[in-house]
């Protein structure tokens, strides 16, 4: 009888835990935790977002989800749709033993997300900087108004330039930095030409200098980005169609991500926050003008394969706005047609994940994943997983001080 009883024990104690642990993960199963199941493998996560960046649930989430992909799969970088200058001097200072505030980091995302859904993620990044445990830096050419690149990068590298060019240069440049043009002095292709020309200069000066690795990445930067400067503005008026400009830019953004992964001589995991038309694996299915983008994402996708994983946002209804500003615009309820649409009927919860399987499941289907226009795509070659929220919300500007 004793050894009856000790039997049923035994099995009923092997038994509960599986019981328990079902339990546990019927609970647990949301779509946030489907989203870091599917990132955590990964080597590459892109979180997209519409590209009007004024999404105030997509940001909040995609700040949470960042902390989840560092603290539980320890993605250990992260890079942003923000200039690179103000990260270079950042890991310049980090370098030289000084310390880095949060206002820093900030002012280096920029004020496209100057907002109260991305507050939190300033001082989680800062603190990993500080300790180390993370690599933070932008991938875009473009100059932030209010930066280190637009007050100070300028002073600080124009003096490698020799002689008499550091006066030339540095008039020119600074006027730029300060956009102090007018009829007098008018910006023209010409200007830009002539800015080209000092970047020019200055590349083989730092390339040929101890320890100009940071400086030399900018000018670089700055090489690309007037290149595409002199290119547009040489060409009047610019073509219905051409995306040679925007494209240049992405294939840019992705220079960018090759050099700071080649900074480190272990393989990094990178969360990427962008926008979902510059995330995109491949736009050409697309039927909109967006096709002819050749998108960031594609680079990745291309070098990276199911290493790599880009999850886009929607939202059934609600509002947005521009950025971090006061500006909002009211969204349409989705129809019963799109997939947003779809996504909701008979859903009582406020999100619907997709995953890579119901995306090429659905096939080609209307959908506004990308500037919240209306537009039929076969979305699974575009993204690997989309998260579309019942009702979005403007961004709140950061309160100002």
């Amino acid at each position: 009888m004793r050894n009856t009883l000790l039997l049923l024990l035994l099995l009923s104690g092997c038994a509960s835990p599986s019981r328990g642990t079902a339990a546990r993960e019927a609970v647990a199963e949301t779509d946030t935790d489907r989203i870091v199941r599917d990132l955590c493998d990964k080597q590459l996560a892109l979180l997209g977002e519409e590209s009007h960046h004024g999404n105030a649930r997509t940001v909040a989430f995609k700040v949470a989800l960042t902390r989840r992909l560092v603290e539980e799969c320890h993605f250990d970088a992260f890079f942003i749709e923000a200039g690179t200058y103000d990260f270079l001097h950042i890991q310049a200072l980090l370098k030289a033993g000084q310390p880095v505030s949060e206002d820093t980091v900030a002012a280096a995302i920029g004020g496209l997300w100057a907002t109260q859904e991305m507050a939190p993620l300033v001082p989680f990044l800062t603190a990993r900087l500080q300790a180390g445990t993370l690599v933070v830096g932008g991938i875009d050419d473009q100059i932030g108004r209010g930066t280190y690149a637009q007050r100070q990068m300028a002073r600080e590298l124009i003096p490698f330039l020799p002689g008499p060019r550091q006066a030339a240069c540095g008039a020119e440049i600074e006027r730029h930095m300060a956009w102090g043009y007018d009829e007098t002095h008018p910006y023209t292709a010409d200007t830009a030409r002539f800015i080209l020309g000092c970047w020019q200069e200055l590349e083989p000066v730092l390339a040929a200098t101890p320890g100009s690795q940071g400086p030399l990445q900018m000018v670089r930067n700055l090489e690309r980005f007037f290149t595409r400067q002199v290119a547009r503005m040489s060409q009047a008026p610019v073509q219905p169609g051409d995306w040679s400009d925007y494209n240049g830019r992405d294939r840019s953004m992705f220079m960018n991500l090759e050099w700071l992964l080649s900074q480190s001589p272990a393989p990094k995991k990178a969360i990427v926050w962008l926008a979902t038309i510059h995330a995109a694996k491949d736009l050409k299915g697309v039927d909109a003008d967006a096709r002819h983008v050749i998108p960031f994402g594609s680079y990745v996708h291309e070098r990276f394969g199911a290493r790599s994983f880009v999850l886009g946002f929607s939202a059934n209804s609600g509002s947005y706005s521009l950025g971090s500003t006061t500006r909002t615009f009211v969204l349409a309820p989705a129809t019963d047609d799109s997939l947003e649409g779809w996504a909701f009927t008979g859903h009582a919860a406020d999100t619907r994940y997709l995953d890579a399987r119901q995306l090429r499941d659905f096939g080609p289907r209307v959908a506004r994943p990308l500037n919240y226009t209306w537009t039929t795509a076969p979305w699974a070659t575009v993204l690997d997983g989309l998260l579309i929220f019942r009702e979005e919300a403007p961004s709140r500007p950061a309160p100002r001080e």
